[in-house]
């Protein structure tokens, strides 16, 4: 409920310049204040917000005075700089020609005379802000990348970039359009899945270890020390050493590993391939092994995604994902994989054994849920190699997409704020009713749909008068940090809702 709110407070507000820089989760008692802020941008009326919400004065709505230039303390870094560490140094731009070919692309991602790794993506122009966003992103991750490019449109904006090895996929030869569906259904999406996993095939053909990964997953460290168990981190005392809580070894085994869209990454750190068998595979972060076996799945999975055999169980399926997780797991049976509880990879998965599965650590590679709603990663005291933006709820689409990274700090493809802008920020507090109602049921039991209603109608009248105020004075409004009281999500899931 919480993503499809802010989502729609976006859309909705689009023509009143609304920007919505805060998201959804727990919040203490706190202020609200009118905020006036001029000439440093969102990032300084953010971080005086946040002063005036822990320093708990009591109005709603409270002038806070203009931020000029040169005023006191440094300005919050903007929202770029939060998608590495300091510790990740830029990747060097990249070099070489791009001439719109596959093996171009791959010269100038992977420098050297054999075949390494490489992640892969695929995009059209449609989605440039989200190109652009996983460029950064994966740029400051040190992370070796190709992109294909859907249409023309795309891969001459990637092109002119130094920093975005991109090639023009058969789709974008041919000139092939999409729909702008997301749905697994629509045509285009079949067209695309099947251009997709071909081309993840022709790489692994090439003899590249491939992690095909959606556009919309934010890269925020390299994951190929931990896929191919190399450099500093495998070796004892390591990061995925030898007995760590993520060792690399025993992935070494799988021909072919994928993430989850399970919702509890502490089960699934517990019980591994035992815990992710029982969900669905999320093809959106797909590791394949240039292995004979991995080769030989990575040909059928194409061939039973563009071209199923008559009468076989791939023929109704939509997408690549449900093809590669029909393929996986014996008919008629579930899990219908071997995956013993602890184990990083599963057997018998595919024909009964023609590959060993692997299992990504759900706490490593996170989906929307474990991220945005329960920080798994803060939980479980880890540093994730990437967010997915599953579990968006408004449609999966790309604005509500694009909401959640900016929510998270994990946004960089906004250009800079405009010096002259001037902002009004709603800082956040208990409406009065709702803290009956918390009253009334206890703060341990206040997870429910009668606080959560009358909360959301409480915040509806909030951005009904600061919109209409931010509109009077002609300014942007920031939105606050609402409490979100139910979870729209009704599986078990760490620390969020529990079954039995």
């Amino acid at each position: 409920m919480g993503a499809r709110f802010t989502a729609l407070l976006l859309v909705g507000a689009a023509s009143l310049m609304i920007l919505a820089s805060s998201m959804f989760g727990s919040s203490s008692s706190g202020a609200g204040r009118i905020v006036h802020v001029t000439e440093r941008g969102v990032a300084a009326a953010r971080q005086q917000q946040l002063a005036a919400t822990a320093a708990g004065s009591r109005s709603r709505l409270t002038n806070l005075a203009e931020a000029a230039p040169g005023g006191g303390g440094a300005a919050a870094p903007p929202l770029a700089t939060a998608t590495a560490s300091a510790a990740s140094p830029e990747r060097p731009a990249a070099r070489g020609a791009l001439d719109g070919s596959l093996e171009a692309a791959l010269r100038v991602a992977v420098p050297g005379e054999a075949p390494g790794f490489v992640m892969a993506s695929f995009a059209n122009s449609a989605l440039n802000d989200h190109l652009v966003n996983f460029v950064l992103c994966a740029v400051r991750a040190r992370a070796p990348f190709v992109i294909g490019a859907v249409d023309q449109a795309a891969f001459t904006m990637l092109s002119a970039r130094r920093d975005a090895p991109t090639y023009v996929t058969p789709m974008a030869k041919e000139g092939a359009s999409l729909d702008g569906s997301n749905q697994h259904s629509s045509g285009s999406w079949k067209r695309f899945a099947g251009m997709r996993t071909g081309e993840v095939l022709r790489m692994v053909r090439l003899g590249y270890s491939v992690l095909h990964t959606d556009i919309d997953v934010v890269w925020l460290r390299s994951p190929e020390p931990y896929l191919m168990c190399s450099g500093e981190a495998s070796r004892p005392g390591g990061e995925h050493g030898p007995g760590s809580r993520f060792e690399c070894g025993p992935l070494l085994s799988a021909d072919v590993a994928v993430s989850s869209d399970n919702m509890s990454p502490g089960r699934d750190t517990e019980g591994r391939a035992s815990y992710s068998a029982g969900g669905t595979f999320n093809t959106g972060i797909l590791f394949l092994r240039p292995t004979v076996k991995g080769r030989a799945f990575a040909e059928e999975w194409h061939a039973n995604v563009v071209s199923p055999p008559p009468g076989s169980r791939y023929v109704s399926l939509t997408s690549d994902q449900q093809v590669f997780n029909h393929m996986m797991r014996k008919p008629r049976q579930w899990p219908g994989v071997d995956a013993p509880h602890g184990s990083a990879v599963m057997r018998e998965a595919w024909d009964g054994g023609r590959v060993t599965l692997g299992s990504l650590p759900l706490a490593l590679f996170l989906n929307g849920h474990g991220y945005f709603v329960q920080r798994a990663d803060l939980r479980l005291k880890v540093s994730p190699f990437a967010v997915h933006a599953t579990y968006s709820l408004d449609n999966h689409d790309g604005v509500a997409k694009r909401q959640r990274f900016r929510e998270a700090a994990l946004w960089a493809a906004d250009p800079p704020p405009r010096p002259e802008a001037r902002y009004l920020a709603l800082n956040f507090s208990t409406p009065p009713l709702v803290q009956t109602k918390i009253d009334k049921y206890g703060r341990a039991n206040a997870a429910n749909i009668d606080v959560h209603s009358a909360a959301l109608n409480a915040y509806v009248a909030e951005l009904r008068d600061a919109l209409a105020l931010a509109r009077a004075l002609g300014r942007t409004l920031v939105l606050p940090r609402w409490t979100c009281w139910c979870d729209r999500m009704w599986s078990g899931s760490d620390d969020i809702f529990h079954f039995g």
